[in-house]
């Protein structure tokens, strides 16, 4: 079952329906916002086989440029669920959520809307795609979520702020390989 409500911080065990789940909203997001994306592509721990994550599908949409967005049909993208997160701001990303509950704000997909091929772009596929290829540094990340999901179960902040340690190391290597 795909959701997890604010705040909270839930891991699931990994479900081989995760990749069909970001295939069909793929399709979805194709025909809302196709003709102004470049790329659309499943990223986050969903999309890292046989580990553990939190039961909400992150989607990488790239964009030729940033000013791109704005031409988002998002009353179309708000009658499918989404909905811009305009207190989340971040420097060359803008970030959409799908929620299957208004009233518990239960997160079913995250868009991450991003250039693509800029740093964004290429750090979120780099660290995907690493761990998929690493096993037993997908174990690792498994192991440092597990033990962060259990000090922060209400603090998806903090939960967020600890991986990023991690994040950080495996994003290094990107740098010393370039």
């Amino acid at each position: 079952m795909l959701g997890v409500n604010k705040g909270e911080v839930v891991l699931a065990s990994h479900d081989s329906d995760w990749k069909a789940l970001f295939l069909k909203e793929k399709e979805l997001l194709d025909s809302i916002i196709g003709e102004h994306t470049t790329d659309i592509q499943h990223m986050g721990s969903t999309a890292i086989n046989g580990i553990e994550a939190k039961p909400i599908i992150d989607i990488l949409v790239g964009v030729e440029s940033m000013s791109d967005v704005e031409k988002f049909d998002e009353d179309k993208l708000k009658e499918n669920g989404y909905y811009r997160l305009k207190k989340v701001i971040l420097e060359g990303k803008v970030v959409f959520a799908k929620f299957s509950s208004l009233e518990n704000l239960t997160k079913t997909h995250i868009l991450h809307v991003v250039e693509h091929n800029g740093s964004w772009w290429q750090e979120h596929t780099f660290f995907r795609d690493y761990l998929n290829e690493n096993p037993e540094t997908a174990k690792e990340y498994e192991i440092h979520k597990q033990q962060l999901a259990q000090q922060y179960p209400t603090n998806e902040k903090a939960y967020t702020d600890g991986k990023k340690v991690f994040v950080d190391q495996i994003l290094n290597r990107k740098n010393a390989l370039d």
